[in-house]
């Protein structure tokens, strides 16, 4: 009897073993669906950067220059992160970007004033609505957890930056100029007249006190 209880025994954990080796492997396969994510995000950021150096030194709107300037910033942070990855994973990350992005950017430049300020921010709104489209498609269905959790720390830069594009587009529609405080990590934004207003209010209280 104690003979039958210690095989039956062994061989469940054995299954165990077995079970969990394949659960593993499964997880930290790097699947096409994974290779296809990064590879198309590193190509997002080097085209990011390049165009978004050009609109830096080239854009007449102060808020498009600052779009432009947070964008460069934010995407050559993940593209380092991304270049690491694709080290740890064994693969060989892009070192240029699409043949679609390298036109789009084209396209770009080669308008100029309002409508070179216009061009920019309108392929920003397309492009990160795609990009927060490709990091939650590789959340729900990629394969390896170190690409999917690069995905998911990525996902809410993108959706940030997709807001303030669309501020951005906005302010130049209404041809508001008014200056905005840096956006906080929500992209919210706080006017500069509101922060007046509140001063003025802070001075008011002030002096009821003191009489």
């Amino acid at each position: 009897m104690r003979k039958a209880l210690f095989m039956l025994a062994a061989m469940a954990v054995v299954a165990a073993v077995a079970g969990g080796g394949d659960a593993g492997a499964q997880t930290d396969t790097i699947s096409e669906q994974d290779k296809t994510f990064l590879k198309g995000q590193q190509e997002t950021n080097l085209a990011e950067v390049s165009l978004g150096k050009v609109v830096m030194e080239r854009a007449t709107s102060e808020a498009v220059k600052e779009l432009a300037t947070k964008l460069v910033a934010d995407h050559q942070q993940v593209l380092e992160l991304n270049k690491a990855l694709h080290q740890k994973l064994g693969l060989t990350a892009p070192e240029e970007t699409s043949a679609e992005m390298k036109a789009k950017g084209e396209e770009i430049k080669s308008k100029s004033g309002a409508a070179f300020d216009a061009a920019f921010v309108a392929a920003q709104i397309e492009g990160h609505t795609k990009s927060i489209s490709s990091a939650q498609k590789e959340i729900s269905s990629g394969s390896h957890p170190d690409v999917k959790a690069f995905a998911t720390d990525y996902l809410p830069k993108a959706q940030m930056h997709l807001q303030h594009s669309q501020q951005t587009q906005s302010a130049l529609s209404s041809g508001e100029t008014a200056p905005t405080l840096a956006q906080t990590g929500t992209g919210t934004t706080v006017p500069l007249t509101s922060i007046g207003l509140a001063l003025a209010a802070l001075g008011l209280i002030a002096r009821r006190w003191a009489t």
